[in-house]
């Protein structure tokens, strides 16, 4: 059983595929009237006080690899889409889109989104060991083997 960050938050009914099942935010979604989040930026001191990032680390443990993006993003835009933590949130996105090609079958649109987040954190490492606490290097190892999840 994977440790979640946010219990207080459920995790979806079901993780999105597109064109598999209903658009979270569309009438049958998960999500349906709820509004997309916007979020506060990451204290890079005290990361998992943002409920939004803790979330976030809970639907990519779960393998609601969609949604997660959903709330990487907000945190993204919250960082103004510059910095390294910025970077770092970007390079999880595209493995997430990455993580849904896979899923949907389009394994040459999955690697090429893998291999791009690969690099960034590859790039980010040539400066920083860790990120938001995490370290940079023990992702990129498990990401390697296909093991998506984060964990602190």
């Amino acid at each position: 059983m994977n440790k979640q960050y946010c219990p207080e938050r459920q995790l979806p009914d079901y993780a999105f595929i597109p064109g598999l099942n209903p658009h979270p935010f569309k009438e049958g979604g998960h999500w349906f009237g709820q509004e997309e989040p916007i979020a506060k930026q990451i204290d890079e001191s005290d990361p998992l006080t943002n409920k939004d990032f803790c979330y976030a680390l809970d639907l990519i443990n779960h393998d609601y690899f969609w949604e997660a993006h959903v709330y990487l993003e907000a945190l993204w835009n919250a960082h103004k889409r510059t910095g390294p933590i910025a970077e770092f949130l970007k390079a999880i996105i595209i493995c997430c889109a990455g993580e849904v090609k896979r899923i949907k079958g389009q394994i040459p649109a999955s690697d090429a989104h893998h291999k791009r987040a690969h690099e960034l954190i590859n790039i980010l490492l040539k400066e920083h060991k860790k990120i938001l606490g995490l370290n940079l290097d023990e992702i990129l190892k498990s990401w390697k083997i296909h093991n998506y999840k984060i964990n602190y």
